[in-house]
């Protein structure tokens, strides 16, 4: 078993609480943490090696592609009133593409806390199910007709 097979061995896979992302690997080192997002996740885990990381530290740490690594360095370059964060361009040796890499120096406690208005909540409150459209109580009760009508067709 290679120590990166080792290292997943011993961290959990979790649904990450976004749903346009993959599912993860969660750190040891950050696992006390695991309801938040992603991106903080890496962030946390970042400051807690203390040096330059690149996009394929984070993928091999969080088993995600390197391509989702690359979008986590996004975020937090850009999230900049909840880490704080240094970022540079590397050359490497033999390649002619310059990467990134990020040392993470601070994380605020409120990170990955999405801060939803009392008038957003009594907006959810307020939104009316069911009834969709415009339409005045007649044309409802002829469509609904028509509509009936057709599934009694298709169940004879």
């Amino acid at each position: 078993m290679t120590g990166r097979e080792n290292r997943r061995g011993r961290s959990q896979r979790r649904e990450p609480q976004q749903s346009n992302h993959d599912v993860c690997v969660v750190p040891e080192e950050v696992s006390a943490h695991e309801g938040k997002p992603l991106y903080v996740l890496v962030a946390l885990w970042c400051l807690k090696r203390g040096g330059w990381v690149n996009r394929g530290q984070i993928a091999d740490a969080f088993g995600i592609s390197e391509r989702s690594a690359t979008f986590q360095l996004t975020y937090l370059s850009r999230k900049k009133e909840q880490i704080c964060c240094e970022l540079r361009k590397v050359k490497r040796a033999g390649v002619p593409v310059e990467s990134y890499e990020v040392r993470v120096t601070g994380v605020s406690p409120e990170a990955g806390v999405r801060k939803v208005s009392e008038k957003q909540r009594e907006a959810v409150k307020t939104i009316q199910r069911g009834r969709v459209g415009n339409a005045d109580g007649d044309v409802r009760e002829l469509t609904r007709n028509i509509w009936n009508s057709l599934q009694r067709g298709r169940k004879a």
